[in-house]
């Protein structure tokens, strides 16, 4: 299998990881009903909480966000590996020259090279997923339980 069939092929599963996130995020008008009932059988929720204010939070605080950032980062390191690979080759090349290299069969000194492109794009990408994780827990959903204490008014 080639390199351009394995990352035509990591498309396709980060496709599937998409459809089944959609499908999460479709199901949760239908899933908070079902919460929502089994809570007032349970006498969790009291009647000041009506059915459409509990989907609302519902979904507000359990909807699959985080995993949603996590797909678009996935998506967005996926198509910028490409890009990341050779802007560091580029760069390798251009420094390998000022530093008086010698054409011959290992003139980028390969090994070295292979190395350091790993380095270089596994650090971005760390950084770029530290960036979104950050973004994503300073801007988090509250928790459900607080959003019903909320709503039954004993934050006051």
């Amino acid at each position: 299998m080639g390199y351009l069939t394995f990352y035509a092929m990591m498309f396709v599963a980060l496709g599937l990881w998409g459809i089944w996130i959609l499908m999460k995020w479709r199901e949760l008008p239908t899933f908070s009903k079902a919460v929502y009932d089994s809570m007032r059988e349970k006498k969790l929720l009291s009647d000041r909480i009506s059915q459409e204010d509990f989907k609302e939070i519902f979904i507000r605080t359990e909807a699959p966000l985080a995993a949603s950032y996590r797909w678009g980062a996935a998506l967005v390191s996926l198509l910028a590996l490409p890009l990341l690979i050779m802007g560091f080759n580029n760069l390798w090349d251009f420094m390998w020259r000022l530093g008086g290299s010698v054409p011959g069969p290992m003139e980028r000194g390969y090994m070295f090279n292979v190395f350091m492109t790993f380095l270089f794009v596994m650090g971005a990408v760390v950084l770029f997923l530290y960036a979104v994780t950050s973004h994503y827990y300073r801007n988090a959903p509250p928790s459900l339980k607080s959003e019903i204490r909320r709503l039954e008014g004993n934050d006051e």
